[in-house]
């Protein structure tokens, strides 16, 4: 008996996305994502606090598609799986042909008799070379470069666990795979969220408590990143325009916090 192969569709619908995974003509999975909120708030050195209010995810372009594949993608195997060199910061397999970017926003887990397996979130590829933002072990904790010919799998996933934030005064846009002027300085930089979920319910939440080194007027949007850096920036999944600009000083600490609805 042959086995038909799953896809994966994803439909917007103002603030909330529905994703179908289907055999055929039947659909066997769906999820809902959204509406998700996003809060934002600062805390002054005198211990008052400036409340931002709340504002919404915009599911981008670039994130469907990272959805699409974590839902119902196969991870890669395209020969032996095993690096021809690595480095601080790349994965080369001379022996491939990969299509350009087609993994950005992945994930490659790499591992050595010597060392312990650790990951990279995939910035970008070229048909040999993974680029990525840094080698890491499994608890975020930084990793040790695996050698030139580690063996590899790179996975699809969909993690947008990096928060950045631009004093940009634009609208958020579907079709928007970065945040113009991304901040880089004055503790705002972009930065791993705390991730939180409690077993059973339909909400899970990225946090981000900057704290703030010097001044900066006028934060207007916040972005959630696959990857750490500006350098292999991987995907923009979500982004928003905040509630009200922020304005910060140096001793303040901005807080944003994502929740993320998911539901059947």
């Amino acid at each position: 008996m042959s086995l038909v192969k799953p896809t994966t569709s994803i439909v917007g619908v103002g603030d909330i996305t529905t994703i179908s995974i289907m055999r055929g003509r039947k659909t066997e999975t769906r999820v809902k994502l959204g509406p998700n909120m996003v809060h934002a708030f600062i805390t002054h050195p005198d211990g008052s606090i400036t409340d931002l209010g709340i504002s919404y995810n915009l599911l981008t372009n670039g994130g469907r598609d990272l959805l699409a594949a974590a839902f119902g993608a196969a991870g890669i195997n395209n020969g032996t799986n095993v690096a021809t060199g690595t480095s601080a910061t790349s994965l080369t397999d001379t022996g491939e042909a990969w299509g350009t970017d087609a993994y950005k926003g992945w994930t490659v887990i790499a591992e050595e008799t010597t060392n312990t397996p650790v990951f990279g979130n995939i910035g970008s590829n070229t048909g040999t070379v993974l680029t990525i933002d840094a080698w890491r072990n499994a608890d975020d904790s930084a990793g040790t470069t695996p050698g030139s010919t580690a063996n590899y799998s790179i996975y699809p996933t969909c993690r947008p666990r990096y928060m950045g934030l631009t004093t940009n005064a634009s609208a958020a846009n579907a079709a928007n795979t970065t945040l113009t002027g991304e901040i880089t300085t004055n503790g705002l930089d972009r930065q791993l969220a705390t991730y939180a979920h409690t077993g059973g319910t339909a909400t899970f939440t990225l946090q981000k408590a900057y704290s703030v080194t010097g001044t900066e007027t006028a934060i207007h949007r916040m972005g959630l990143f696959t990857a750490s850096n500006t350098t292999a920036a991987g995907i923009m999944v979500f982004e928003t325009v905040l509630n009200q600009d922020a304005t910060v000083g140096n001793g303040d600490t901005l807080t944003v916090t994502d929740t993320v609805t998911l539901s059947g």
